[in-house]
C-alpha cells in the first residue's frame, strides 16, 4: 500500500492506493480518513485499484477553504478523480461517505460505474429521526491551554467501546482534523439523502450491519434506490471496516461480481 498527494483546485488531498485494474473510491465516514480502510484494502486490490483519499479537512489533506457542505466534499473528490486521470469508478462509501457518493452519483453520473451505500445515515426517514447520538457528540471543540479538549476528543473517539487501538485510531484522526473537524458531521447531519436515492441509475449495493446506528433505515434506503441489492453483514457494527474488513470487502465484491455477468 502507497500513499501519496493530489494538487486540486482547493489544496491537497492525501490517499492511500494498492492494486491495479478497475478504480475502487474508497470514502469514508466522517471525521475518519482513508486509514478506515487500511484493512479492507488488500482484500480488494486483489482484482481492482483500491483508492481511499482523506476528505478536505480530514486526515492528512488540507484544510477545507471554508465550511464544506456534501455537494462540496463531492465536488472536489471529482477534482481528485481528474487529478489521477481516473474518468469513471467504483464507488464505495461508509456513513458521511454513503452521502458524498450519492451526491456524486446524482450529480455526475457519467463518473460512477456502480455504487455501495453503506449504512449511509438517514435522520429524515420515520426510522432515522429515532437515531439519536450521544450527548455533545457534534459540538465544537474549543482548543483549551491545558489540554483539556484533548480528552474531549478522546472521550468521543471511545465513546463507542471499541477495543483500544482503535480508539487510538480514532483519536488521532480527531486531532488532525481539528476544531473545525465537526463541520463534516454537521454537514452529514443535514444532508437529506431522501429525495437524492430514487435518482440513482447506476448498479447499486445498500449495505449494513446488524448493530450499526443506522441498521434502521438500511431496508428503506434499498427500497428508495431503483433495482439496488440489500446485504446485511450479521454482527457488524459502527467500526465494521476496521473490525470485520474481510467481511466487508467480500459483500462489495461479491455484489461486484455478480453485476460483471
Amino acid at each position: 500500500m502507497k500513499r501519496a498527494y493530489a494538487d486540486i483546485p482547493e489544496g491537497q488531498i492525501h490517499y492511500r492506493f494498492e492494486g491495479t485494474g478497475e478504480p475502487i473510491l474508497l470514502l469514508h465516514s466522517a471525521l475518519a480518513s482513508s486509514n478506515e480502510f487500511t484493512k479492507v484494502m488488500p482484500f480488494l486490490s486483489n482484482a481492482y485499484c483500491a483508492i481511499a483519499p482523506d476528505y478536505m479537512g480530514n486526515g492528512d489533506s488540507d484544510p477545507a477553504p471554508f465550511q464544506f457542505q456534501i455537494i462540496d466534499h463531492a465536488r472536489t473528490m471529482i477534482s481528485f478523480m481528474d487529478c489521477l486521470g481516473i474518468k469513471n469508478a467504483i464507488v464505495v462509501g461508509e456513513h458521511t461517505g454513503g452521502k458524498v457518493g450519492l451526491e456524486m452519483t446524482v450529480t455526475w453520473p457519467e463518473r460512477v460505474n456502480r455504487l455501495v451505500l453503506s449504512s449511509i445515515g438517514y435522520y429524515q426517514d420515520e426510522a432515522g429521526k429515532k437515531v439519536k447520538d450521544p450527548p455533545n457528540f457534534r459540538d465544537k471543540v474549543e482548543i483549551k491551554p491545558d489540554g483539556s479538549h484533548l480528552m474531549m476528543w478522546w472521550k468521543r473517539a471511545g465513546i463507542w467501546g471499541h477495543p483500544l487501538d482503535i480508539v487510538e485510531d480514532r483519536f488521532l484522526e480527531y486531532l488532525k482534523a481539528g476544531p473545525r473537524g465537526e463541520e463534516i458531521h454537521w454537514a452529514a447531519y443535514t444532508y437529506d439523502p431522501g429525495p437524492k436515492l430514487p435518482l440513482v441509475r447506476c448498479s447499486t449495493l445498500v449495505l449494513s450491519a446488524t448493530h450499526d446506528p443506522f441498521y434502521v433505515v438500511a431496508e428503506r434506503v434499498h427500497q428508495l434506490v431503483p433495482e439496488s441489492k440489500f446485504t446485511i453483514i450479521e454482527n457488524g457494527n459502527i467500526e465494521i471496516c476496521r473490525l470485520m474488513p474481510k467481511e466487508f470487502a467480500k459483500a462489495i465484491l461479491d455484489f461486484l461480481n455478480a453485476s460483471n455477468k
